[in-house]
This record gives structure tokens, sequence and C-alpha cells, in this order.
């Protein structure tokens, strides 16, 4: 090429196409992926059935039927043990948390959502407050009349205070004769109003017993909650306030 002489440069868009045979390497050859897809889709259509015990897929015949049927028999009674065990799981994870007769959680399930508060205080401000009730004349009231008794004293107190409390409150079970509430909305000002009311409402509810009414004695105490504190530190902290009111 004699490079004194000038040649026009042509646009991208203007650049003469080239013949079939310089691009081939260029354009896909679509031969080899239908081949493939083809056999892929015969696969697909020709797996209607699962191999069982050497029985070739395809449509059942007697023999394959046999033995599905053998399994059928054979899964149906574990599928209604397993309905049976799962029916009772839930039956024991209810009686963990329950209390023996009260409609309440217990003192182990109370505690445990006392942690969780504890362990989740510094989303909640002003810090939430424990709250321990003490029905003290339920022992003079269990003498007096006996177990059965006493036991509905406390099944009545156990529905009064789930009236008595706020949506956001948990109320549970201490144990004998001492109820426990936590409350999220809390504050020394908050929490002290709080409980007041709530003692206030349990004994404005007497308990009715033989046609007769008797009013009921209950005991407030409650700590403010702390970060370090486990659930037994600021249980005891609320009961050294209820044993100051008792003195």
């Amino acid at each position: 090429m004699d490079v004194d002489k000038l040649q026009g440069v042509q646009a991208v868009g203007e650049q003469t196409h080239r013949q079939p045979s310089e691009r081939h390497h260029e354009a896909p050859d679509d031969s080899a992926d239908s081949e493939v897809s083809h056999e892929r889709d015969r696969l697909r259509s020709s797996d209607v059935a699962v191999d069982l015990g050497g029985a070739l897929s395809g449509p059942l015949s007697a023999e394959t039927q046999k033995v599905v049927d053998a399994f059928v028999e054979q899964i149906e009674p574990l599928r209604a043990e397993l309905a049976i065990l799962q029916k009772r799981e839930e039956h024991l994870r209810e009686q963990a948390v329950k209390h023996a007769f009260l409609p309440l959680p217990n003192r182990r399930e109370f505690q445990r959502e006392l942690k969780y508060i504890i362990d989740h205080m510094y989303s909640l401000q002003p810090s939430p407050a424990v709250v321990i009730l003490h029905v003290a004349n339920a022992a003079t009231f269990r003498r007096e009349f006996g177990r059965r008794a006493a036991d509905a004293l406390l099944v009545h107190v156990a529905k009064n205070l789930s009236c008595a409390v706020h949506p956001t409150d948990a109320v549970g079970s201490i144990g004998d004769d001492d109820f426990g509430v936590i409350l999220l909305i809390g504050g020394a000002e908050t929490a002290s109003r709080r409980a007041g009311e709530i003692g206030c409402y349990l004994n404005d509810h007497p308990f009715t017993w033989l046609g007769t009414d008797y009013a009921l004695e209950v005991m407030v105490g409650w700590a403010g909650l702390q970060e370090n504190w486990n659930a037994e530190q600021a249980i005891e902290a609320a009961d050294r306030s209820l044993r100051n009111e008792l003195k």
C-alpha cells in the first residue's frame, strides 16, 4: 500500500458488511443446543414414575402397586403416631409454663420473662419495674376453711389481677400466696402509683365463699429493674420493699 496516497476513512455505520463465510465464528450454531434441549425434554417426559424396588419407570404395574400399597400401610400408622406425639409435646410445653391450677404462668416462666425484660432494658425508657403482691390473709383462710377454699381464693385473686393490669404488663405466680407483675411502663413515680392501684383493685373485690364475702388483705412491694440484675435479684429487691410494708 502506498502510504503517501490518502484513502477515505469509512464511518462505523458505513463499513462494508462481511460475507457470511467471514463471520461464521460469531454466529452461534443452534444445532448442538437444540439437540441437548431435545434430549433433556425426552428424559423429563419419561420420568413419570419412581423406580420402586427394581420396578421400571412408567405406568404402575400390579407388582408396583403392591409395593406402593405396602409403603402406604407402613406410613399411615407412623403419621398417626407422629400426630399423637406432637399433641403430647404441645401439652407438655404448656404444662411447663403454666401454674398447676391458677390461670397464670408459673414462677419459672415469670422469671424467664423477667430476665428477658432485664436483658432488653436498653430499649425501654423509663426503666420497667417488678411488683410483688402478697395475699396476707390467705394462710388464715386456709386454716379456717381448708385447702379447696384457699385454692379458690387464689384463683379469684389471679383472675382479678389479670383485669387490674395493662395489656403490656406480664403477670405470673411467684409461689404460695405471692404474685408478680412486670410493669413495662416504669419509672419510680409511675411504678409506685401503679403498684398501689393494683393492690387497691384486688382489695376492692372481696372473695365469696359459701355465700359469704371475705375481704382480701393484699400487700404490695415493687422495685425498679437494673440492667445488671438477674430475675432472682429483681424479685428479692421487690420482696424487700414488701417486707417493709408488712412491718
